[in-house]
């Protein structure tokens, strides 16, 4: 075998003294497949126990190394945290087998957990993994023999093309913290165009994981390692957005400029937090496809459904409150109060609308607002990165708070609210 992987390749690629990768056809299939070896690191200085992005990291690698196809997953003793299914096997007890050993802190791209599965190493070969920064953070061993006490060391492997010693982390200090967060955000981007996830901002999801814009990349997943960080559920989180979003109308009743820019500033953010608790949810990796105690699908879905609805509320509450700041003053005549009291009051229900069917699962996209994205290509105009992804409606409002006059971010609120009758208006009959 060759220590160099390929997907499509198996034959030998040149490297003197190496067998080519032909799987043994006396062994059955079952034991060509390797295993997981989760080793203790005693240089490790930061908490290998803390959650990674929500899930602890010898949970995530044992998770993707069953999905990639290894037989089982065996722990040395004296780990941090024990993974779920895991097998304890003391030092030196008989371990044979192919086998990938790793310490407990590290992170293995899948992408190289499914070729070790596809492409077996022969008994007599074995190779050393090492991180980003030069450090040893895996053996992979054709036959490992026994439970090993320390990390073996052999020759690196021969990288495949397209992957490299960035596709592992090994956290050891706390600042290679960030480094196993950036590699986790990139696998599973990569995995949520194909989990088959449930969710209404599938596209969303995998463009914030796997930060494509500089917005993404600077604020979203920035603000997503803090959520996950936080330890709260998704549902708490979805709450918490719910209500940042909704206090942007009270406040917006003090009618000063200060008021006025604080709405606008918890209208961005209680929508920014909850379009990224999809992404969240995805990387805590919850149910799929969540369902009921009668095994129907769930219609009230954590981090989708009320995190959806939470634009259209948060629009309709302060359009509300803006309108009747508006109303309320005295120098305005009766007439233009009455219009603006009926082009406000028609702009909240159109997004309560949406609100309710969002809410009850209905078909949301009748009245859902036109995307900025589609709308800018048509123009053949190129949106600069930092705008890309980052929500354009409410950045307008809060800038438009800035003016300190509440017509301006009324403008914006009503003009939107127009714009959701767009799919209803030009959408063909049925």
């Amino acid at each position: 075998m060759s220590g160099e992987f390929t997907a499509g390749n198996t034959e030998p690629d040149g490297a003197a003294g190496r067998a080519s990768r032909v799987p043994r056809g006396d062994s059955p299939a079952g034991e060509l497949r390797p295993k997981l070896v989760l080793l203790p690191d005693p240089e490790a200085r930061a908490r290998l126990a803390a959650p990674l992005l929500g899930i602890p990291l010898a949970q995530r690698t044992t998770s993707a190394a069953r999905e990639a196809g290894f037989s089982e997953v065996v722990a040395a003793p004296g780990l941090a945290i024990s993974p779920e299914g895991a097998r304890e096997v003391a030092t030196g007890e008989e371990l044979s087998g192919p086998a990938l050993v790793v310490f407990e802190g590290t992170f293995v791209d899948p992408k190289l957990l499914r070729l070790m599965v596809e492409h077996p190493l022969e008994a007599d070969e074995r190779f050393s993994l090492y991180d980003g920064v030069a450090r040893p953070a895996g053996f992979f061993a054709g036959e490992l023999g026994a439970m090993p006490a320390i990390m073996p060391v052999a020759e690196e492997l021969d990288w495949p093309e397209s992957l490299g010693p960035e596709d592992i982390a090994r956290v050891v200090y706390p600042e290679d913290v960030e480094r196993a967060e950036w590699l986790v955000l990139r696998t599973e981007a990569r995995r949520s165009r194909t989990s088959g996830w449930r969710g209404t901002e599938t596209e969303h999801v995998h463009r914030s994981l796997a930060g494509e814009s500089r917005w993404h990349r600077e604020i979203s997943v920035r603000t997503l390692r803090w959520l996950a960080r936080s330890n709260l559920a998704v549902a708490q989180l979805e709450l918490l957005a719910l209500g940042v979003a909704l206090a942007s109308g009270p406040v917006a009743l003090v009618n000063s400029w200060a008021g006025l820019v604080l709405a606008g500033l918890l209208l961005l953010l209680g929508v920014h937090v909850s379009r990224l608790l999809a992404p969240l949810r995805f990387l805590r990796d919850e149910a799929m496809n969540p369902r009921d105690e009668f095994g129907r699908p769930e219609i009230w879905v954590p981090g989708d459904t009320l995190a959806g609805a939470t634009r259209p509320l948060a629009h309709a509450t302060l359009t509300v409150c803006l309108t009747y700041v508006l109303v309320a003053e005295t120098d305005r005549s009766n007439v233009a109060a009455l219009v603006l009291l009926a082009v406000g009051g028609v702009s909240a229900l159109l997004s309560l609308a949406h609100a309710r069917a969002r809410l009850r699962g209905d078909d949301a996209r009748i009245l859902e607002l036109p995307r900025s994205a589609a709308l800018i290509k048509r123009l053949g105009v190129t949106m600069p990165s930092w705008l890309q992804g980052a929500p354009l409606l409410e950045m307008a409002t809060a800038i438009g708070a800035l003016s300190g006059e509440p017509g301006v971010p009324w403008t914006v609120l009503a003009g939107s609210a127009v714009a959701r009758l767009w799919r209803w208006f030009t959408s063909p009959v049925p």
